[in-house]
């Protein structure tokens, strides 16, 4: 498309780009007559995901381990894996989440109830309520959430993290 105008188009530049199908590295403005030249993305098939926990699998000393396996605007497929003691700090961000364990048993901390969780659970957490996990042993959780977290969402937990508490009235 290719819009002629006496002033750069800036509102329009600005819908089009929280668009998936439109290119925002092939805008450009000439100017003096203003001319942009807006290019569409091409849109490729979405992917098949096949894969397994043990394919994923990724541990470290520090912390738990999230393994993305897919991401779309709309919701985010992550595997965690946790050694024993690790967690992920109680937080309370604006995504619903979905927490299956796979293997092991620990905690669940959502709203104001704890949940002694082990193989098999499913738990459901709305967006808005504080929710956390502790591992008491090696577990891996399949871990879905609606939309994905932006970095500010991640920031109640780095900050849990890097004090090195699960709780914050932990002492």
């Amino acid at each position: 498309m290719i819009i002629v105008n006496d002033h750069e188009p800036i509102h329009l530049i600005h819908l089009l780009a929280h668009r998936e199908d439109f290119d925002m590295d092939a805008y450009y403005a000439k100017k003096g007559a203003w001319v942009a030249y807006l290019k569409r993305k091409a849109i490729s098939e979405p992917q098949v995901v096949f894969t397994n926990f043990d394919q994923n699998k990724k541990f470290s000393e520090s912390s738990f381990t999230p393994v993305q396996v897919y991401k779309t605007n709309s919701y985010a497929v992550i595997l965690a894996y946790f050694k024993s003691g690790q967690y992920i700090p109680i937080h309370k961000p604006n995504i619903d989440v979905i927490l299956f364990v796979k293997k092991g048993n620990g905690k669940v901390v959502a709203g104001d109830k704890e949940f002694e969780v082990k193989e098999g659970d499913l738990i459901v957490v709305p967006k808005g309520v504080k929710r956390g996990v502790l591992a008491y042993t090696e577990m891996e959780l399949l871990h879905i959430v609606s939309p994905p977290p932006s970095p500010e969402d991640h920031k109640e937990v780095e900050e849990g993290l890097n004090k090195g508490r699960f709780k914050d009235d932990q002492h």
